[in-house]
């Protein structure tokens, strides 16, 4: 078979297969020859070639032959024998695993684990091999009556993919030698390494991996992937260990006898080009022993196998090959530029031999414009001319166009010119579906708790009366006073990831220090999770991405700064956890058409107003809370104050405070909560909206237990079980603010409407005030007097006399008994709990 017949009867998929390799839909795939993060490599199977756009790579443009010779290593003549040998149908040597296809490899383990548990001669073979637990494992057997031929008599394991799915199988004869791997070898064992891992362990086998991967080892500091022999080093691997961030050392464990040892050398050599600065090191077997049987003889000794790895050894990395002298004169003056550069979002860059193209303006990654790739191209020719261009690479017909324009104005080919808006159209099309793809995650990456931040934050979780201690450090955190309220708070706050988080609504006097309440709660809540607003327009939340609000906390520092529109996306956000709203866009050629636009939640919120009352749709969404406007709170405020200014607030102190409690949050998991007590607690049935404040008591209840997780127990579910001390708590907690949906009055003008009482009292109860001497008593503004008296005069709690041109006298005609109420609420909540500790 000459050259050319072997390029045009070998299949370039049936090469990517022999090694494990696979491209997307679109041809594109990582390349195996370099660290590959983007997926620079295209796959072209009407020519069986493949092109990789990376700047920094060795290749670029490969048939089957050099695809091969590059994978291999090795020299154009063992190439071509190794795509006759492909030719010829075996995908194999003889000295290498049996590789035969298997269509559903989910269904074949599923049923090879419930076989493993009837077959004696299955498991005694893994029993003789230290591996008495198949479950631990995740070993299955394949009985030799089946049907299909692949895997008879073997023990199964599972290969997965990145999201735990079988994609593969491995299967290892009970009787004779026989290694059997679905192809393509698809999938690792036993699993993806987390992203976090430190040092990753390499074994020569699956049966290797099995032997150290179980629980009770106590290896968990170790991520373990198993190689596929000693040539078994795939793609996936990889593609995998280039993959992790972290990585600082990687341990090979491979066979104690010659070809293992030179396999470890082998390998060292190919993975310090992979990850250069990982320690490389090995565990040194003695002849004839391998992962396995170590761990059996340690295990039958009573050892433990973490001995295995208490003694490792550098590699020793083979000698590189010397490098060919470069003369002067063909010496490059510097690296070749990237041919796909999307550093700039703004100026995309494809380099090709023909042109240097630019995309101005970056691409449009809107739902209503996938239908559609309109760029504006900068085209430039190597000797500095310039086109630029306005089309949509999604029509040929203007592709086919450009292309000739930019031909006769450049001195270029309108073919290759015509070939290079192809192979950008792939580009951008891929480098879309990615900005797409990273919409819906949080645009921060989750923040990591460092070891010792970590060992400080789950002893303080465990610690008895959390949430006290919590409030002694809300206030080193630098609020004073406000105890119930700024708990209160920080509980609502800290609900964001909770399936139904909470809404907090804070109620003050203009000056009362509701926006200093809101932005210290807020810094003590994960950063990342935080998103604080002055003013919202009208379509703000429609115009934004459909993941951008899911399970943050908003804040709002002024609720009259959003306009009714805004108000309602709130409240669905609040209570639907999404806003779908309908919209008519215009499509490319300038008609309306109708468009769904998308926002999801679900959102906690913290909102500041001095007008409680104009927000009535918003309140029975939220637990209110009524700044202190007492003048005793006031004096400890300006002590405070008074204290910073003079230097001694340890203001370093109040950031380390911030920042513990975040980490804190950082270490709580969204559990699910129940409560046993549900439906022996109930609230007071003159309550305003009791339909609601009942299921915000609840879900109250349920984010303590949740921040007590640490101490509360598990049902058979693993859902948290809430105990009467967190209802106790919740009770304490929600005190006021369950007064206040009891009280016709909101908080603020509750206060007014006290210190009123206070003043008439010492005069009697039928003495007659004007404002004046209201406003001298009560130390409000007069605008705030005059709003507040006007509404206790429409709601009859004070009756108006006189005429307005002599000046209005007032008397109180309703002298209700706050603290009675208050009195026979707090007693009703205490019977019930009391009853529930019996």
């Amino acid at each position: 078979m000459t050259i050319p017949e072997i390029k045009v009867a070998l299949p370039i998929t049936t090469v990517l297969s022999h090694y494990g390799l696979e491209a997307s839909p679109t041809g594109a795939m990582r390349c195996p020859f370099h660290a590959d993060q983007a997926a620079s490599m295209k796959i072209y199977p009407e020519t069986n070639t493949a092109f990789c756009f990376a700047g920094g790579c060795d290749v670029e443009s490969v048939d089957v032959i050099d695809f091969i010779l590059h994978m291999e290593n090795c020299d154009k003549r063992a190439a071509i024998l190794k795509t006759k040998e492909l030719c010829g149908g075996s995908l194999v040597k003889t000295t290498r695993p049996v590789t035969t296809e298997i269509l559903d490899a989910t269904a074949i383990y599923a049923k090879s684990r419930e076989a493993i548990k009837r077959h004696k001669a299955a498991k005694d073979y893994l029993a003789g091999r230290g591996l008495d637990d198949a479950e631990a494992i995740m070993a299955g057997y394949k009985s030799r009556k089946t049907p299909d031929k692949w895997g008879r008599g073997c023990i199964i394991f599972p290969l997965r993919d990145e999201l735990g799915k079988v994609t593969g199988l491995y299967g290892r004869a009970i009787k004779g030698s026989g290694h059997y791997y679905t192809t393509g070898r698809r999938g690792l064992y036993p699993y993806y390494p987390d992203a976090s891992t430190r040092t990753l362990v390499l074994t020569e086998s699956v049966i290797d991996a099995a032997s150290i991967k179980r629980p009770e080892l106590g290896l968990d500091c170790y991520a373990i992937l198993a190689l596929y022999g000693t040539n078994g080093l795939t793609a996936e691997h990889r593609a995998v260990i280039v993959g992790l961030a972290d990585l600082q050392e990687i341990i090979l464990t491979l066979d104690g006898d010659a070809a293992g040892r030179q396999a470890t050398q082998k390998l060292a050599g190919e993975l310090a080009k992979l990850r250069p600065g990982v320690r490389l090191s090995c565990v040194p077997l003695a002849d004839g022993e391998d992962v396995n049987s170590v761990t059996a003889k340690l295990r039958t000794e009573g050892r433990e196998v973490a001995e295995l790895f208490t003694v490792t050894e550098p590699v020793e990395l083979p000698n590189p090959a010397p490098s060919s002298t470069i003369t002067p004169a063909s010496a490059p003056s510097k690296p070749a530029a990237a041919k796909w550069d999307t550093t700039n979002l703004h100026n995309l860059i494809y380099r090709s031999a023909t042109a240097i193209y630019e995309v101005k303006g970056g691409i449009r990654t809107a739902e209503k414009d996938l239908d559609s790739l309109k760029v504006t191209l900068a085209i430039r020719s190597k000797n500095g001319r310039r086109s630029r261009q306005k089309l949509d690479l999604y029509e040929d017909k203007q592709i086919s166009r450009c292309a000739q324009a930019v031909a006769d104005r450049l001195a270029l080919r309108a073919d290759l010119i015509e070939l290079d808006l192809d192979r950008l159209t792939e580009l951008l099309d891929d480098y879309r579906d990615e900005l797409r793809s990273q919409a819906g995650r949080d645009e921060k990456q989750r923040i990591e708790v460092s070891g010792r931040d970590r060992t400080r934050c789950l002893a303080f979780l465990k610690s008895p009366a959390l949430l006290a201690r919590i409030n002694e450090l809300i206030e080193r955190a630098g609020i004073v006073g406000e105890e119930n309220n700024r708990l209160l708070l920080f509980v609502v706050a800290s609900s964001y990831a909770m399936p139904q988080p909470l809404n907090g609504l804070i109620q003050g006097a203009s000056g009362s220090g509701k926006t200093r309440l809101l932005g210290t709660v807020a810094e003590m809540i994960p950063t990342e999770k935080v998103r604080r607003y002055t003013r919202v327009t009208e379509g703000s939340f429609y115009n934004g991405g459909e993941f951008d609000f899911v399970q943050k906390l908003l804040c709002f520092e002024d609720l009259d700064g959003l306009k009714e529109e805004a108000l309602l996306a709130v409240r669905e956000l609040q209570s639907n956890g999404i806003i779908r709203g309908l919209t008519s866009v215009k499509n490319e050629l300038g008609n309306n058409n109708r468009a769904d636009r998308i926002i999801r939640g679900p959102i906690a919120s913290m909102s500041c107003t001095t007008k409680a009352d104009v927000y009535e749709d918003n309140i029975s969404r939220c637990f209110v809370v009524a700044v202190d406007e007492s003048r005793e709170q006031s004096l400890r405020i300006i002590k405070y104050q008074n204290k910073w200014s003079a230097g001694k607030i340890d203001r370093a102190d109040e950031l380390r405070v911030r920042a513990f409690l975040q980490n804190c949050l950082r270490l709580l998991e969204p559990l699910e909560v129940i409560s046993p007590f549900a439906e022996r607690i109930t609230l007071p049935e003159e309550a305003h909206k009791i339909r609601r404040l009942n299921e915000l008591y609840q879900s109250f209840v349920r984010q303590v237990t949740l921040l007590n997780q640490f101490q509360r127990k598990r049902d058979k579910k693993g859902r948290l079980v809430a105990e009467v001390d967190d209802l106790r708590v919740a009770c304490d907690v929600l005190f006021e603010s369950i007064v206040l949906k009891v009280d016709e009055l909101d908080g603020s003008l509750r206060q007014f409407f006290e210190n009123i009482k206070k003043y008439v009292a010492t005069k009697g109860e039928n003495y007659a005030f004007d404002r004046f001497e209201l406003r001298k008593a009560t130390g409000v503004s007069k605008t705030r007097q005059h709003r507040q008296l006007s509404r206790l005069v429409e709601l009859e709690y004070i009756r108006q006399e006189g005429f307005a041109n002599r000046g209005y006298r007032y008397k109180i005609a309703h002298w209700d008994d706050q603290t009675a109420l208050r009195g026979r609420i707090k007693n009703k909540l205490n019977e019930q709990i009391e009853v529930l500790k019996e």
